[in-house]
């Protein structure tokens, strides 16, 4: 009896990137490019098709940021936030990216019976890789960090813990910590800010992607 293992991370990862333009798209009236994208990435069924319009939202990225910025919203710091995780998880979402090299090894490691995958294990096995692809991400931007926090920061702290956090509630919560001590920091500049906020969201896109993938059902299909 031969095991299958569907792992589809695509309804949920385009599930953050419609729920996050939703969000700058009711900030930004009349917006028809955005209204348009996010109608047909409501309506997209093919790989190919997906991949066209999350090259189609990179192509508007800085125009929708300029729109946010003249808004002079309160609240305008949540709004680029929004679109950053929309961004990073289409970036996350390419067909070269490591969500799909990492199913594709998973596919090919069960076919060779080097580990047993099945519907009970899959999710864990998914948050395993999630969470160290997270970890790699804090740790390579840590230089960057470096240059405008001190050791003694608390940010600072925070991020050092995040590059070694295993638990996905630890890291679930340093990761929105870091971030709202990044919006309420006043010694940055905006640019700079909105930059680091960059980083953070990348690796916020991810955590939020365990949380959805996890409310999904994987589907396992025994032949």
């Amino acid at each position: 009896m031969n095991k299958e293992i569907e792992v589809d991370f695509l309804e949920p990862g385009l599930a953050i990137v419609i729920s996050s333009l939703e969000n700058v798209e009711a900030e930004l009236k009349n917006k028809k490019e955005l209204t348009n994208l996010l109608d047909n990435l409501n309506e997209v069924e093919e790989l190919e098709n997906l991949t066209k319009m999350l090259n189609e939202l990179k192509d508007i990225e800085k125009d929708l940021i300029i729109e946010i910025k003249s808004l002079n919203h309160k609240e305008e710091f949540e709004i680029i936030s929004d679109l950053q995780i929309a961004i990073s998880m289409s970036k996350f979402l390419a067909p070269n990216e490591f969500l799909f090299k990492f199913t594709d090894s998973i596919e090919a490691k069960t076919q060779a019976k080097e580990i047993i995958v099945n519907q009970e294990n899959i999710l864990e096995i998914f948050k395993e890789v999630i969470i160290k692809k997270v970890n790699e991400i804090y740790n390579e931007s840590l230089s960057e960090f470096k240059n405008v926090y001190d050791n003694e920061s608390e940010f600072f702290k925070v991020l050092k813990i995040a590059i070694e956090e295993s638990n996905l509630n630890d890291l679930r919560e340093a990761s929105k910590l870091m971030i709202n001590l990044l919006k309420i920091d006043r010694a940055i500049n905006e640019e700079k800010k909105y930059e680091f906020l960059e980083i953070l969201n990348k690796a916020e896109s991810l955590i939020n992607l365990i949380d959805i993938w996890s409310q999904y059902e994987m589907d396992f299909e025994e032949e």
